[in-house]
């Protein structure tokens, strides 16, 4: 099982911390609705790896991480931040360098879980 200590949930966690560090920075009201979907984004993404790994079944917690790598997936509204300029190019490339960070780890841990499950 793959669901004892999850680096990629830490990661995750660790990156939801930073984004509502960041976030109370962005108060233009034309910036709201990027502030609001870099924070739910982290937010899903390691709420959903958390749950998963509670579950009962490696196909349910698969299907947890897959849900977590859409939620990260739209952490590319992270460039669209930085392009508005409602968050500074350097903090924008370090949060987007994690956040690819961690949907790559998904990417690989849902692989194996796949490949342990006999699916391709």
């Amino acid at each position: 099982t793959f669901r004892r200590r999850l680096l990629v949930l830490d990661k995750a966690h660790a990156l939801l911390v930073d984004i509502n560090r960041v976030a109370p920075g962005i108060r233009r009201a034309h910036h709201q609705p990027l502030k609001r979907q870099l924070v739910k984004s982290a937010l899903s993404t390691s709420s959903n790896i958390a749950e998963g790994r509670t579950k009962k079944s490696e196909r349910e917690f698969l299907r947890f991480l897959e849900i977590a790598l859409g939620s990260a997936a739209s952490y590319s509204i992270n460039q669209a931040a930085i392009d508005c300029r409602a968050i500074s190019a350097h903090e924008g490339g370090d949060l987007s360098n994690r956040a690819e960070e961690v949907a790559k780890m998904l990417q690989g841990l849902s692989r194996r879980i796949r490949e342990d499950l006999g699916e391709s």
